[in-house]
Protein backbone atom coordinates (compact mmCIF):
# COMPACT_ATOMS: atom_id res chain seq x y z
CA UNK A 1 0.00 0.00 0.00
CA UNK A 2 1.44 3.84 -0.67
CA UNK A 3 1.53 4.92 3.13
CA UNK A 4 3.56 1.62 3.82
CA UNK A 5 5.69 2.73 1.21
CA UNK A 6 5.83 6.48 2.21
CA UNK A 7 6.73 4.61 6.25
CA UNK A 8 9.45 2.67 4.70
CA UNK A 9 11.24 5.30 2.67
CA UNK A 10 10.29 7.85 5.27
CA UNK A 11 13.72 8.73 6.96
CA UNK A 12 15.65 8.95 3.46
CA UNK A 13 13.23 11.51 2.25
CA UNK A 14 14.37 15.20 2.37
CA UNK A 15 12.75 17.39 4.82
CA UNK A 16 10.17 19.03 2.50
CA UNK A 17 9.02 15.52 1.07
CA UNK A 18 8.60 14.48 4.70
CA UNK A 19 6.48 17.32 4.74
CA UNK A 20 4.20 16.80 1.90
CA UNK A 21 3.91 12.97 3.00
CA UNK A 22 2.53 14.07 6.45
CA UNK A 23 -0.01 16.10 4.53
CA UNK A 24 -0.46 13.23 2.46
CA UNK A 25 -1.48 10.82 5.20
CA UNK A 26 -3.10 13.67 7.29
CA UNK A 27 -5.39 15.37 4.11
CA UNK A 28 -5.65 12.13 1.24
CA UNK A 29 -8.70 13.41 0.15
CA UNK A 30 -7.11 16.57 -1.23
CA UNK A 31 -4.51 14.77 -3.27
CA UNK A 32 -7.22 13.18 -4.87
CA UNK A 33 -9.55 15.98 -5.65
CA UNK A 34 -6.77 18.89 -6.27
CA UNK A 35 -4.18 19.76 -8.43
CA UNK A 36 -0.46 19.60 -8.12
CA UNK A 37 -0.30 23.03 -8.61
CA UNK A 38 -3.06 24.00 -6.10
CA UNK A 39 -1.96 21.57 -3.58
CA UNK A 40 1.50 24.28 -3.40
CA UNK A 41 -0.47 26.82 -1.39
CA UNK A 42 -1.65 23.50 1.03
CA UNK A 43 1.13 21.74 0.95
CA UNK A 44 4.13 24.26 0.95
CA UNK A 45 5.97 22.89 -1.57
CA UNK A 46 5.86 23.82 -5.65
CA UNK A 47 4.23 21.59 -7.93
CA UNK A 48 7.32 20.35 -9.58
CA UNK A 49 8.53 18.98 -6.02
CA UNK A 50 5.31 17.24 -5.49
CA UNK A 51 5.66 15.47 -9.00
CA UNK A 52 9.16 14.46 -7.80
CA UNK A 53 8.09 13.40 -4.76
CA UNK A 54 5.39 10.57 -6.18
CA UNK A 55 8.69 9.98 -8.65
CA UNK A 56 10.91 8.95 -5.75
CA UNK A 57 8.18 6.95 -4.21
CA UNK A 58 8.60 4.72 -7.35
CA UNK A 59 5.76 6.26 -9.65
CA UNK A 60 5.61 7.41 -12.88
CA UNK A 61 3.87 11.01 -11.51
CA UNK A 62 0.86 12.13 -10.20
CA UNK A 63 -1.78 10.22 -12.35
CA UNK A 64 -0.53 7.02 -11.01
CA UNK A 65 0.52 7.79 -7.49
CA UNK A 66 -2.81 9.47 -7.36
CA UNK A 67 -4.41 6.03 -8.42
CA UNK A 68 -2.83 4.26 -5.56
CA UNK A 69 -3.78 6.70 -2.90
CA UNK A 70 -7.54 6.12 -4.08
CA UNK A 71 -6.76 2.31 -3.50
CA UNK A 72 -5.15 3.31 0.14
CA UNK A 73 -8.05 5.27 1.22
CA UNK A 74 -10.67 2.28 -0.18
CA UNK A 75 -8.78 0.18 1.96
CA UNK A 76 -8.79 2.36 5.37
CA UNK A 77 -12.24 3.03 5.02
CA UNK A 78 -12.74 -0.99 5.56
CA UNK A 79 -9.37 -1.71 8.15
CA UNK A 80 -10.49 -2.04 11.88
CA UNK A 81 -8.22 -0.31 14.49
CA UNK A 82 -5.58 -2.53 15.61
CA UNK A 83 -5.51 -0.92 19.07
CA UNK A 84 -6.46 -3.47 21.36
CA UNK A 85 -8.68 -2.00 24.47
CA UNK A 86 -10.34 -4.06 27.11
CA UNK A 87 -14.21 -3.75 25.52
CA UNK A 88 -12.91 -5.88 22.78
CA UNK A 89 -14.97 -9.06 22.01
CA UNK A 90 -13.56 -12.17 20.75
CA UNK A 91 -15.05 -11.23 17.15
CA UNK A 92 -13.44 -7.97 17.32
CA UNK A 93 -9.85 -9.70 18.36
CA UNK A 94 -10.67 -11.71 15.76
CA UNK A 95 -10.87 -8.88 13.04
CA UNK A 96 -8.05 -7.07 14.47
CA UNK A 97 -5.32 -9.78 13.88
CA UNK A 98 -6.94 -11.31 10.63
CA UNK A 99 -6.56 -8.10 9.88
CA UNK A 100 -3.00 -7.30 11.33
CA UNK A 101 -1.59 -10.63 8.87
CA UNK A 102 -3.63 -9.04 5.46
CA UNK A 103 -1.98 -5.77 6.07
CA UNK A 104 1.59 -7.30 7.25
CA UNK A 105 1.41 -8.99 3.46
CA UNK A 106 0.80 -6.29 1.91
CA UNK A 107 3.31 -4.09 3.33
CA UNK A 108 6.19 -6.61 3.10
CA UNK A 109 5.84 -6.46 -0.80
CA UNK A 110 6.79 -2.86 -0.34
CA UNK A 111 9.76 -3.35 1.62
CA UNK A 112 11.55 -7.07 0.06
CA UNK A 113 13.33 -6.50 -2.79
CA UNK A 114 13.03 -9.68 -5.52
CA UNK A 115 16.90 -9.04 -6.78
CA UNK A 116 17.31 -9.72 -2.59
CA UNK A 117 15.40 -12.41 -2.12
CA UNK A 118 16.33 -14.92 -5.34
CA UNK A 119 20.41 -14.24 -4.24
CA UNK A 120 19.11 -15.60 -0.74
CA UNK A 121 17.60 -18.57 -2.21
CA UNK A 122 21.00 -18.97 -4.18
CA UNK A 123 23.10 -18.60 -1.45
CA UNK A 124 21.23 -20.82 0.94
CA UNK A 125 20.43 -24.13 -1.83
CA UNK A 126 24.30 -24.11 -2.61
CA UNK A 127 25.28 -23.41 0.94
CA UNK A 128 26.70 -26.48 2.68
CA UNK A 129 26.02 -25.42 6.23
CA UNK A 130 23.56 -23.18 7.07
CA UNK A 131 24.10 -21.26 10.81
CA UNK A 132 21.10 -19.36 11.75
CA UNK A 133 21.06 -16.51 14.43
CA UNK A 134 18.47 -15.41 16.38
CA UNK A 135 17.43 -14.29 20.17
CA UNK A 136 13.93 -13.92 21.28
CA UNK A 137 11.14 -13.82 19.56
CA UNK A 138 13.31 -13.77 16.47
CA UNK A 139 15.07 -17.17 18.22
CA UNK A 140 11.61 -18.96 17.93
CA UNK A 141 11.34 -18.20 14.49
CA UNK A 142 15.43 -19.22 13.72
CA UNK A 143 14.41 -22.43 15.93
CA UNK A 144 11.20 -23.26 13.54
CA UNK A 145 13.29 -22.92 10.47
CA UNK A 146 16.58 -24.70 11.72
CA UNK A 147 14.08 -28.12 12.30
CA UNK A 148 12.31 -27.58 9.03
CA UNK A 149 15.49 -27.35 7.17
CA UNK A 150 17.50 -30.17 9.28
CA UNK A 151 14.55 -32.35 8.14
CA UNK A 152 14.38 -31.92 4.98
CA UNK A 153 18.00 -33.19 4.89
CA UNK A 154 20.23 -29.69 4.91
CA UNK A 155 22.48 -29.49 7.41
CA UNK A 156 21.69 -26.71 9.46
CA UNK A 157 22.97 -25.38 13.05
CA UNK A 158 20.89 -23.74 15.36
CA UNK A 159 21.01 -23.27 19.96
CA UNK A 160 18.56 -21.77 21.70
CA UNK A 161 21.76 -20.71 24.09
CA UNK A 162 22.76 -17.21 22.50
CA UNK A 163 26.98 -18.44 23.68
CA UNK A 164 26.78 -21.91 22.48
CA UNK A 165 25.21 -20.46 19.12
CA UNK A 166 28.01 -18.32 18.93
CA UNK A 167 30.29 -21.30 19.34
CA UNK A 168 28.86 -23.19 16.42
CA UNK A 169 28.58 -20.04 14.32
CA UNK A 170 32.71 -20.11 14.32
CA UNK A 171 32.79 -22.87 12.53
CA UNK A 172 31.69 -21.50 9.31
CA UNK A 173 33.14 -20.48 6.48
CA UNK A 174 32.99 -19.08 2.73
CA UNK A 175 31.39 -22.58 1.52
CA UNK A 176 28.37 -22.24 4.44
CA UNK A 177 26.04 -19.18 5.02
CA UNK A 178 24.86 -17.05 8.39
CA UNK A 179 21.44 -16.72 8.55
CA UNK A 180 20.55 -13.29 10.91
CA UNK A 181 16.91 -12.79 12.75
CA UNK A 182 16.66 -9.62 14.19
CA UNK A 183 14.17 -6.83 13.77
CA UNK A 184 15.68 -3.93 14.89
CA UNK A 185 19.09 -5.44 13.39
CA UNK A 186 20.53 -4.16 16.76
CA UNK A 187 20.62 -7.47 18.78
CA UNK A 188 24.23 -8.03 20.16
CA UNK A 189 23.63 -12.02 20.22
CA UNK A 190 22.72 -11.39 16.43
CA UNK A 191 25.41 -8.58 15.41
CA UNK A 192 28.20 -9.88 16.78
CA UNK A 193 28.24 -13.04 15.12
CA UNK A 194 27.27 -11.44 11.66
CA UNK A 195 30.33 -9.91 12.07
CA UNK A 196 32.08 -12.81 12.67
CA UNK A 197 31.26 -14.77 9.81
CA UNK A 198 31.91 -11.37 7.66
CA UNK A 199 35.20 -11.40 8.66
CA UNK A 200 35.67 -14.80 7.55
CA UNK A 201 33.63 -14.63 4.40
CA UNK A 202 30.67 -16.31 5.45
CA UNK A 203 27.95 -14.84 3.24
CA UNK A 204 25.51 -13.09 5.74
CA UNK A 205 21.66 -12.79 4.92
CA UNK A 206 20.10 -10.52 7.16
CA UNK A 207 16.31 -10.03 8.12
CA UNK A 208 15.51 -6.83 9.67
CA UNK A 209 14.20 -3.64 8.88
CA UNK A 210 16.98 -0.60 9.04
CA UNK A 211 19.55 -0.17 6.34
CA UNK A 212 21.77 1.76 8.68
CA UNK A 213 21.66 -1.03 11.39
CA UNK A 214 25.03 -2.83 12.12
CA UNK A 215 23.57 -5.87 11.24
CA UNK A 216 22.23 -4.38 7.82
CA UNK A 217 25.66 -3.43 7.24
CA UNK A 218 27.49 -6.84 7.55
CA UNK A 219 25.16 -8.64 5.41
CA UNK A 220 25.63 -9.66 2.10
CA UNK A 221 22.01 -10.00 1.49
CA UNK A 222 19.59 -7.78 3.22
CA UNK A 223 16.05 -8.82 3.23
CA UNK A 224 13.99 -5.74 4.73
CA UNK A 225 11.07 -5.97 6.56
CA UNK A 226 8.81 -3.32 7.43
CA UNK A 227 9.02 -1.22 10.68
CA UNK A 228 5.88 -1.46 12.74
CA UNK A 229 7.00 -1.65 16.46
CA UNK A 230 7.14 2.70 17.06
CA UNK A 231 3.52 2.07 16.30
CA UNK A 232 1.26 2.22 19.37
CA UNK A 233 -1.00 -0.77 18.17
CA UNK A 234 -0.33 -4.75 17.63
CA UNK A 235 3.62 -4.16 16.26
CA UNK A 236 4.84 -6.44 18.01
CA UNK A 237 3.12 -9.18 16.05
CA UNK A 238 3.19 -7.75 13.09
CA UNK A 239 7.13 -7.75 12.91
CA UNK A 240 7.08 -11.67 14.08
CA UNK A 241 4.24 -12.31 11.24
CA UNK A 242 7.06 -10.15 8.47
CA UNK A 243 9.75 -12.20 10.15
CA UNK A 244 8.09 -15.50 9.80
CA UNK A 245 7.04 -15.33 5.95
CA UNK A 246 10.37 -13.77 5.03
CA UNK A 247 11.58 -17.45 6.69
CA UNK A 248 8.58 -19.68 4.69
CA UNK A 249 9.74 -18.05 1.66
CA UNK A 250 13.38 -18.65 2.30
CA UNK A 251 12.29 -22.59 3.48
CA UNK A 252 10.39 -23.02 -0.15
CA UNK A 253 13.00 -21.41 -2.04
CA UNK A 254 15.74 -23.78 -0.63
CA UNK A 255 13.75 -27.10 -1.50
CA UNK A 256 11.86 -26.25 -4.18
CA UNK A 257 14.17 -27.72 -6.15
CA UNK A 258 15.63 -30.66 -4.26
CA UNK A 259 12.37 -32.14 -3.39
CA UNK A 260 13.15 -35.29 -5.33
CA UNK A 261 16.58 -36.12 -3.72
CA UNK A 262 15.06 -35.08 -0.46
CA UNK A 263 12.20 -37.59 -0.71
CA UNK A 264 13.94 -40.43 0.94
CA UNK A 265 15.38 -38.11 3.83
CA UNK A 266 11.33 -37.14 4.44
CA UNK A 267 9.82 -40.54 4.42
CA UNK A 268 12.84 -41.63 6.82
CA UNK A 269 11.73 -38.94 9.05
CA UNK A 270 7.87 -39.41 9.00
CA UNK A 271 8.37 -43.04 9.68
CA UNK A 272 10.56 -42.31 12.51
CA UNK A 273 7.85 -39.71 13.87
CA UNK A 274 5.24 -42.55 13.39
CA UNK A 275 7.21 -44.73 15.92
CA UNK A 276 7.40 -42.75 18.78
CA UNK A 277 3.12 -41.77 18.29
CA UNK A 278 2.53 -45.92 17.89
CA UNK A 279 4.34 -46.23 21.20
CA UNK A 280 2.30 -43.24 22.67
CA UNK A 281 -0.86 -44.67 21.55
CA UNK A 282 -0.08 -48.03 23.82
CA UNK A 283 -0.08 -46.29 26.66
Amino acid sequence: MLFDRIQQQYRDMSRKQQQIADFMRAHPEAFIDTSSHELEAKVGASAATIIRFAQFLGYSGMDEMRVYLAQQIQHDEHTVELALAPADTGTSIENKVLQLYRDATESLKETLDAAQLEQAYAQLQHAQRIFILGVGTSGLIAYDLYHRLNRYGLTTFYETDAHMNLEFSLQSGPDDVVLALSYSGLTREVTIGAESAHQRHTPVISICSDSSSPLAKVSDTWLQIPQTEHLVRLAAVASRAHTMLVCDMLFAGIVKDQLPAMQATIVDSNRLVSQLKATDNRK
